[in-house]
């Protein structure tokens, strides 16, 4: 129990600052549609040739892991990597 506090404690300080709105970089962006295409939630639009975000992203990485410019990121200000499924088959 302590060690889950600790922990709890320790990452909040980490995240707080983190945000659960998608950034799309504009100067990256091809406009391909791929991220427009592969969200669940319809969250991501092509307009003027450019991704835009709304509100609605659950987190589930797929618009990052799909856009071959990595041009959009979730958590911190560059893609390291991204993990798409056709890696490990």
């Amino acid at each position: 129990m302590a060690g889950l506090l600790g922990q709890r404690l320790y990452f909040y300080h980490k995240t707080r600052n983190y945000s659960d709105r998608l950034k799309v970089d504009s100067a990256k962006c091809i406009g391909c549609g791929k991220c427009a295409d592969s969200c669940p939630m319809k969250n991501l639009r092509i307009e003027k040739g450019r991704a835009v975000a709304e509100e609605r992203c659950t987190m589930c990485y797929r618009c990052v892991n799909i856009c071959p410019k990595q041009a959009i990121t979730l958590i911190g200000k560059k893609v390291i990597e991204q993990g798409t499924i056709e890696k490990y088959l």
